[in-house]
């Protein structure tokens, strides 16, 4: 692994902060999009599977430390998810319009479903009736997760230009 963890402990930390007291304010019917988990399925996508779970581990543990949530249930489901995701990837073709669109989609949805369980299991909520609800997150976060992922994409590509080979 690189040493791409000194990079996501800041970046994480600060969109769990944007994510949790400025786009709230900001956001149509009361929908916020996951930052951290979008952040850290575009790096897993762009650099490896290991990176990518470990990106999804700081954001998920950011994610519980500003909610009510127990410690780790954020950051479980966002590395399920990622890890999920990112094993499909490989079988899938690559593109770089639909391809992000897709695993966003399949993302949101599996830590969504993963974090309504463990939620379930330890009580924090009594039905499961708050799931017909979260589609809609889903939808928002395949239509952010384009501009995410072509900003990280041009800011990888600056900080680490590929070798042309002849």
């Amino acid at each position: 692994m690189s040493s791409s963890i000194y990079i996501a402990i800041p970046v994480m930390l600060v969109l769990g902060v944007v994510q949790t007291a400025v786009l709230p304010h900001f956001s149509p019917f009361n929908l916020v999009p996951q930052l951290p988990l979008l952040v850290a399925l575009t790096w897993g996508m762009l650099r490896t599977i290991d990176e990518g779970i470990v990106w999804a581990f700081i954001g998920g543990l950011m994610m519980d430390f500003f909610s009510i949530t127990p410690l780790g249930v954020t950051a479980l489901g966002y590395m399920v998810a990622v890890t999920a995701v990112l094993w499909a990837q490989e079988a899938l073709p690559t593109s770089r319009l639909v391809l992000p669109l897709l695993l966003a989609t399949l993302a949101t949805a599996i830590s969504l479903i993963f974090n309504l369980i463990l939620l379930r299991l330890f009580g924090m909520i009594s039905t499961f009736q708050v799931a017909a609800t979260l589609w809609p997150l889903v939808l928002i976060n395949a239509v952010i997760m384009l501009p995410v992922y072509w900003l990280i994409y041009g800011i990888d590509r600056m900080t680490h230009p590929r070798r042309i080979q002849l």
